[in-house]
């Protein structure tokens, strides 16, 4: 929830400096026999004349003047060339919560390579009629943010109406699994299971306790815990993830993170190495959703992505980013996303006025933990203090955020996995506080 660390990530904020006719003579005839005079008189008998053909008499053959009129063109009376009327766009409108009613269920994967234990939150499609108590979604203090929407569930309340996209969501630095519960119980209302994981060392328990990992660790194990997840979510062997292998899809799964979740977003479909270790690009990614992403300016010693990288990745890609994110600000970090990476389609969108913690739920958590019985005072404050990034007087407000990221998430996501339609500027009047581009 808090902005990167120097340890983490050198971002470097770089102004954007982010076509006639021919004519036939008249004939002539030469056919007029030629006047010849008579023979003088002699004392010789007188002999018949020789027979003679009588002089022809018609008339000399003449072909008639040429009476025609001269050609003309006719003056041009064309009608003017009309364009057929563009088709009319439809209006933006938020798309609001799908079909299904929300559950939520929190497991426990371990990575038995690392030796590393993941707190893992299933939010689900559920089955009709299925209820439970509201969600709440528990602090370390013992503060807890409920859910508008949520409640928590099990397994066995899944909708039968799958296997089901999987989608999973990787939290910012210094975050929580839940920290954008808004998005990810959305998707999950639209017919998709999401599992976020905390991931363990660079989470708000381990700011809140002094005991993050080094940023090389840390880089290392946010790709291989979505890795990690994945495998887990298709493993029948699994006690935790059993009952949800049947309803997940194999052959759809997206990404999706937020800040260095963002990074994460990139780097399990490009691939990453350092000092820590090495994660091999994913085959099994079939879309990515970026949110604010984190990458850096492209300098080899100090991003957490090269262009080389970048390049790499080549699924089909949905970038959003606030206009004046300072944390992580669309240029360098969108801006060379969009330039090496290899996503078709590639789609990037910028919400004006909205900020980097706009794509959490720090502003929903600003309003409700003041109403909780003697809630934690450092928690208050951090509250406060990350607030200022989003929830600010001149900042999109929240419930318009959520409007703008909400829709455009879920029509890509459709677009990618079933028969939907991608809100674009082909299609769909982009509103005043969007800046929309495709590639």
């Amino acid at each position: 929830m808090r902005r990167l660390t120097p340890l983490l990530v050198s971002i470097a904020v770089v102004s954007a400096a982010c076509a006639g006719s021919d004519s036939a003579e008249p004939a002539t005839d030469d056919s007029v026999a030629p006047v010849t005079e008579p023979a003088p008189a002699t004392d010789q008998p007188p002999t018949d004349p020789p027979a003679t053909d009588p002089p022809a008499t018609d008339p000399p053959a003449t072909d008639p003047p040429a009476t025609d009129p001269p050609a003309t063109d006719p003056p041009a009376t064309d009608p003017p060339v009309t364009e057929a009327p563009a088709e009319e766009l439809a209006a933006f409108t938020p798309i609001g919560d799908g079909p299904y009613a929300v559950g939520v269920q929190t497991i426990t994967i371990t990575d038995v390579e690392r030796d590393r234990p993941l707190t893992v939150d299933v939010t689900f499609p559920l089955a009709e009629g299925a209820t439970g108590e509201p969600q709440r979604y528990t602090f370390i203090t013992g503060d807890y943010y409920e859910s508008p929407r949520a409640v928590a569930a099990t397994a066995d309340q899944i909708s039968p109406d799958g296997p089901f996209p999987l989608v999973v969501y990787t939290h910012g630095s210094g975050g929580l699994r839940y920290i954008h519960s808004d998005y990810t119980e959305t998707i999950a209302s639209h017919g998709y299971v999401v599992v976020a994981a905390d991931h363990t060392g660079n989470t708000a328990v381990d700011q809140f306790l002094e005991q993050q990992d080094d940023g090389a660790t840390i880089a290392y194990n946010r790709p291989r815990d979505v890795q990690v997840v994945i495998d887990e979510m298709f493993n029948p062997e699994s006690l935790e993830t059993v009952g949800f292998v049947a309803s997940v899809d194999p052959e759809k799964i997206a990404v999706t993170g937020h800040s260095l979740g963002g990074y994460a977003t990139y780097a399990v479909a490009s691939g990453m190495s350092n000092a820590a270790g090495t994660v091999e690009a994913d085959p099994r990614i079939d879309a990515l959703i970026p949110l604010a992403p984190a990458l850096g300016s492209g300098d080899p010693d100090t991003s957490l992505l090269t262009d080389e990288q970048l390049a790499q990745v080549d699924v089909p890609t949905l970038v959003m980013v606030g206009t004046d994110d300072t944390s992580t600000p669309p240029s360098p970090n969108v801006d060379r996303a969009v330039e090496f990476t290899q996503s078709s389609p590639l789609y990037r969108v910028e919400l004006v006025a909205a900020e980097h913690q706009s794509f959490t739920d720090v502003c929903d958590y600003l309003e409700f933990f003041p109403t909780l019985e003697n809630p934690t005072q450092a928690v208050l404050d951090t509250i406060e203090e990350s607030a200022a990034e989003g929830c600010s007087e001149g900042d999109m407000p929240i419930e318009r955020v959520k409007d703008i990221t909400n829709t455009f998430a879920v029509s890509f996501l459709d677009s990618i996995f079933r028969d939907g339609e991608m809100v674009t500027d082909d299609n769909t009047e982009i509103p005043d506080d969007v800046i929309f581009a495709a590639k």
